[in-house]
């Protein structure tokens, strides 16, 4: 499922990040977790795994969902994450909530252990075919739930990533596949787009099926992003997993010069009010565990 220098590759970066992790200002990774634990339809009561649970975004309103009767596990590669989302569950105090440091690409727990496995933007970045997915569903209990949330891979048949705004699309693409070759190419869905199970609606519920779910539901959404400039977003997007391919830009003028002309484009489409819009399409997907006949 992915060798252990990607595995470190992934360790690193996040802990690095974890500290200011969705801290920008720019709402981006709580309405996707929000959003992505109101698409499970959990149920009062359940008991739900979160992989990949960084600080808290889907992990918290997964508590919300299920209640104080029921039972949320946070798991996450990066002891910084944890850290940090054990330190939200404490403030909110959320006695059936725990957070634990753990490889989410195979979670060490009993079979039929969770009512449902939730990842909120996590999962993509390890999940390349069917096989990858299997470990979820032996998790879940007969007809428990598998969802999951990533940024849109669908228009990366056409030359384009979701996280970046078209205006600037051209500029960083080159840089992040060369960023992708560098690392080791531990989250590279789309620099084998025509391979990629993410790539097509079609795709992703064949895949789906193939690891053994049933009833997939399929469904890809805008999200607003909203940002006061353009330097604004080049902030924020230091604050996810695009960290990475800013740093791997080692001559310092190039990359001074790459955030100036970014800036520059966005700033050029602020709209009346002095912000800029951008809509970043997020992928929503859904299946079941065979129910007990």
């Amino acid at each position: 499922m992915g060798s252990v220098s990607e595995s470190d590759e992934m360790h690193r970066l996040f802990d690095k990040t974890a500290k200011v992790y969705d801290q920008s200002g720019v709402e981006f990774f709580g309405p996707i977790g929000r959003r992505l634990v109101e698409f499970a339809n959990l149920s009062a009561g359940a008991s739900v795994l979160d992989v990949g649970c960084g600080r808290g975004a889907a992990l918290l309103p997964a508590a919300a969902a299920v209640g104080p009767d029921g039972e949320a596990v946070g798991i996450d590669i990066s002891e910084e994450m944890t850290r940090y989302a054990t330190e939200a569950v404490r403030e909110h105090g959320l006695g059936h909530v725990s957070v634990s440091v753990m490889d989410g690409r195979a979670p060490a727990f009993p079979v039929g252990r969770f009512d449902a496995v939730v990842g909120s933007c996590s999962l993509f970045i390890w999940t390349k075919n069917a096989d990858h997915l299997r470990p979820y569903r032996e998790l879940l209990r007969p007809g428990g739930t598998f969802a999951t949330a990533a940024p849109s891979f669908f228009s990366t048949l056409q030359g384009k990533w979701a996280l970046f705004p078209d205006i600037v699309n051209d500029l960083l693409m080159p840089y992040m596949l060369r960023s992708l070759k560098q690392s080791g190419s531990y989250d590279s869905q789309f620099a084998e787009a025509g391979t990629n199970w993410l790539a097509t609606p079609e795709l992703i519920e064949q895949t789906l099926t193939e690891a053994g779910f049933v009833g997939a539901v399929v469904r890809e959404e805008d999200l607003p992003v909203v940002v006061e400039s353009g330097e604004q977003w080049v902030e924020f997007t230091y604050t996810t997993g695009m960290r990475g391919m800013w740093e791997r830009i080692e001559d310092e003028k190039e990359r001074t010069e790459l955030v100036a002309e970014v800036c520059r484009r966005l700033d050029g489409i602020k709209d009346g009010s002095g912000a800029i819009t951008t809509h970043v399409p997020i992928v929503y997907m859904r299946a079941q565990t065979p129910g007990v006949d």
